[in-house]
């Protein structure tokens, strides 16, 4: 992998931010979410996944592509690492949009050891695009986005809660993790069964996301939905029309099976 020219792809300053610290974490992570999209076209065109560090750094850099957990985090951590930071891979249980949890090791996330441990996901398609502090519940930092507000309790099992702030101002646990740092072995039949099994549900649709300035913006097989601080827009599409808005909007040129068919 590169390092220069990966820096070059997601227009990293590192003039300004080249020290081992919150501050320039804050800059890696939004040029990378800013830059890079959560997709999973690769699982829709039946392509085979690799989390070989060269193959990523094609896929991202040469072929203007994204990916999910599996691929995003894994390229991150390396770069990270590269750059002086303690970094470590972690599993996650998905709280699933049923109100049911997903199978540990289900996603990958990482934390980055600093002045404290911090959550540095770019990998999960609704997080801030800056690190969250696992904060102990007497001592709660909540993270304040263009897309909503977050934060990560640690409990008394030492189980971190990474939680979104509601609407009714209570909060719902996206996923939960620990500070078990993993092997890339422990992730292997949970990327398997993501990329091939029919309940998977990235098998079962074509998800795409990516944070903007002003929000997000999601791509399904058949709908457009544009999130700024206080709106949402939903628009639909025929499948003609999908490849301009690929473009458009997540700078991808890549054919789509699920859709050509």
């Amino acid at each position: 992998m590169n390092i220069l020219q990966f820096e070059e792809y997601l227009k990293i300053d590192t003039e300004s931010f080249n020290q081992v610290d919150l501050r320039t974490l804050n800059h890696y992570i939004e040029r990378f979410m800013y830059t890079v999209p959560f997709e999973n076209i690769s699982v829709q065109n039946k392509e085979p996944i690799s989390v070989n560090i060269d193959d990523l750094f094609n896929k991202i850099v040469h072929r203007h592509r994204g990916g999910f957990c599996y691929e995003l985090n894994t390229i991150f951590q390396y770069y990270l690492k590269e750059k002086g930071f303690h970094v470590e891979r972690v599993s996650g249980t998905i709280h699933t949009p049923d109100d049911n949890w997903s199978r540990d090791g289900s996603h990958m996330s990482t934390i980055v050891h600093l002045d404290q441990p911090y959550i540095a996901d770019v990998g999960f398609g609704d997080l801030p695009t800056k690190a969250i502090p696992i904060s102990d519940p007497d001592n709660i930092v909540v993270i304040d986005d263009v897309n909503g507000h977050y934060r990560a309790i640690l409990d008394e099992d030492r189980v971190i809660h990474l939680q979104k702030q509601l609407d009714d101002q209570s909060w719902l646990t996206s996923y939960l993790t620990n500070e078990i740092c993993r092997p890339w072995d422990f992730f292997i039949e949970h990327l398997d069964y993501n990329e091939h099994h029919p309940d998977s549900i990235f098998v079962q649709k074509l998800i795409i996301t990516m944070a903007k300035e002003y929000g997000r913006v999601s791509m399904s097989y058949d709908h457009l939905t544009i999130t700024s601080k206080n709106h949402k827009q939903k628009e639909s599409f025929k499948h003609d029309q999908y490849k301009a808005i690929l473009k458009k909007y997540f700078g991808i040129d890549e054919t789509i099976h699920t859709l050509e068919s």
